[in-house]
């Protein structure tokens, strides 16, 4: 029987502060925003949730058994028959319609739930976006970018509890952050659509039960993978050497300790 089949990856893992980091394109910076200044930005008042954000549990069963897209489907797919997660918890998000499915070491689904995405669409982060300040930001720059990154358990400035998935270019996910009012995102994570997700610097928000009860025990003292699907670009762009071409495991680098 042939050995198993993945592609490799498009730039290797790189040490940061916290961890790890690995972005599908090299040389181009992750996403979210400035990294000094979003982490001052991240006070989240847990307090202030208004009420439980629904999730759906996994039940344990295969993944492909959940209710999400089909692009997400086969890439959690191919994560378990390639084992390109090389044993490691991860998650898949799904950018065009807004969820995220978290998976444990063997695959297993853990749990679905919404979340609040850049505010722009695209699939690449702008030349230097993470050394730029908030206020340097435009709206058409706020782009949660694709790719696969290897991701670690952190803290803000403030001290609060993230998932870092590129620390140098801090782009994190993280519980939804609710001190600005006018944004609704409470609102926006409970609506029936994914229309109205869109309204982040590009870090990547879910509801504070989901990130405590899933992302925060699965990632807990380890690295994990993060594959974030385009949305403008193909699967085949971001996550192999030429659409559809899968090349040996051995030549994926292999993930740090």
């Amino acid at each position: 029987m042939p050995s198993p089949m993945c592609p490799p990856l498009k730039s290797g893992p790189r040490k940061t502060l916290h961890g790890y980091g690995s972005s599908a394109r090299a040389g181009m910076p992750g996403r979210c925003i400035a990294a000094a200044g979003l982490v001052l930005a991240l006070s989240f008042a847990q307090a202030s949730l208004a009420r439980e954000l629904p999730y759906s549990p996994g039940d344990r069963a295969a993944a492909g058994e959940v209710s999400a897209s089909s692009a997400a489907s086969e890439v959690a797919a191919w994560v378990r028959e390639t084992a390109d997660n090389q044993g490691l918890p991860f998650l898949v998000v799904d950018k065009i319609n807004a969820q995220v499915l978290a998976f444990d070491r063997e695959g297993q689904l853990l749990g679905v739930a919404p979340a609040l995405l850049g505010l722009a669409r695209g699939d690449i982060s702008p030349l230097g976006i993470g050394d730029r300040p908030l206020s340097g930001i435009g709206p058409e720059d706020r782009i949660t970018p694709a790719g696969r990154f290897v991701a670690s358990m952190g803290e803000n400035l403030g001290g609060k509890g993230i998932l870092w998935i590129d620390y140098d270019a801090a782009l994190s996910l993280h519980p939804v952050i609710t001190t600005r009012a006018a944004e609704r995102r409470l609102e926006r994570l409970s609506t029936a659509t994914a229309l109205d997700n869109r309204i982040s610097y590009g870090c990547i928000n879910v509801p504070a039960k989901f990130y405590e009860e899933i992302v925060k025990p699965a990632f807990d003292a380890t690295t994990g993978v993060v594959y974030i699907l385009p949305e403008t670009l193909t699967l085949g762009d971001e996550f192999f050497t030429s659409s559809g071409a899968l090349l040996p495991s051995t030549l994926i680098k292999p993930i740090p300790e």
